[in-house]
């Protein structure tokens, strides 16, 4: 006997897309909010962690793009870890990431990959009419 969840708690492909693109648009603007903190940094030091970050943004959305989902979710976890210690040697003394960064990156990269390994099933063939 297999066990499995009710289909009405599966979510169809379609609804797993639902899922990322609403995903990727809440924390595209959360990530807006948190690189706020960084007016202080000077041009180049911005330009050097707005490269930093989008590479980590790049790599959560491979985690539902690419065939090589757990590759990249290992990776960006790295990535994220890495963050603070690779912004450092860009950044003066004293200056740092925003606080909020690595948590808003994190919790996005979970949710991705939550998402991406929770089981699915294809879309519902469309109801035909009589």
């Amino acid at each position: 006997m297999k066990f499995g969840f009710p289909k009405m708690l599966v979510p169809t492909e379609s609804e797993v897309r639902a899922n990322h693109a609403g995903m990727n648009t809440f924390f595209g603007a959360v990530l807006g909010f948190v690189m706020a903190g960084t007016e202080r940094l000077d041009a180049i030091e911005f330009a050097c962690i707005l490269f930093l970050v989008s590479g980590v943004v790049i790599s959560v959305l491979y985690v539902s793009a690419s065939p090589y989902k757990f590759v990249y979710a290992v990776a960006t976890l790295v990535f994220i870890a890495m963050l603070p210690g690779v912004a450092a040697t860009v950044l003066d003394k004293g200056e740092h990431l925003p606080d909020k960064l690595q948590p808003t990156l994190l919790v996005w990269t979970f949710l991705s990959i939550f998402v991406e390994f929770f089981p699915r099933r294809p879309d519902d063939p469309p109801a035909t009419e009589p």
